[in-house]
């Protein structure tokens, strides 16, 4: 059976949350999440306060959906960049510590004040199981682990989850110490010395 094609209602109805959608984004990373107001969003889209609220419940919406687009960011730029890094001859432990700092530089380049306001205890998506990301690096750990090169004493979900809370600590500790360091090169070095408790005796 033919798919019915999407009306020219439900077409301009995409086309205007998009636009909201990208405005608002563009705004929360010019001048963070904070100080960006639905009023201000609507503006720049060219559309009323209440069209705003039939698309969006709040600018929180739009921001918890912005966190979705790192599983994207991981599937289009991280696992392709893992991949070339296998195919050098890089040990999985190399990929590991690659991944976190890809996952480092994502947090930074969405801003401290954007990166505040996701880490707090109503941000559902950290605890969500079944995310690209999550089973990306679940995934390397478990060829690490067959290939003899990492420790059977976690499995690759213990050992996912064992890596992420460490590295959601860093970015915590970073957030608290209002961006005063840089965190790919911390991150780089934390999970380097986290991945050698994970790594097979020899």
């Amino acid at each position: 059976m033919l798919e019915k094609k999407p009306t020219s209602r439900q077409l301009r109805a995409t086309k205007t949350r998009k636009l909201i959608y990208d405005v608002a984004v563009k705004l929360m990373d010019e001048q963070g999440f904070a100080v960006t107001t639905i009023e201000e969003i609507s503006k720049r889209a060219g559309v009323s306060v209440g069209t705003f609220y039939h698309y969006f419940k709040s600018k929180e919406d739009i921001f918890y959906d912005l966190f979705k687009k790192a599983d994207e960011y991981f599937e289009s730029v991280v696992a392709p960049d893992l991949k070339t890094l296998a195919d050098s001859g890089a040990t999985v432990s190399e990929q590991i510590v690659r991944y976190f700092v890809q996952y480092s530089a994502y947090n930074d380049e969405r801003g401290l004040e954007n990166i505040n306001q996701l880490y707090n205890t109503k941000n559902e998506l950290f605890s969500r199981k079944g995310r690209f990301m999550q089973e990306l690096l679940k995934e390397l750990i478990a060829r690490g682990q067959a290939a003899g090169e990492l420790s059977l004493e976690l499995s690759p979900d213990d050992a996912t989850d064992f890596l992420f809370i460490a590295s959601r600590g860093l970015v915590f500790d970073w957030c608290i110490h209002n961006g005063g360091y840089d965190l790919r090169t911390k991150m780089e070095g934390y999970i380097r010395r986290l991945v050698a408790t994970l790594q097979a005796a020899r």
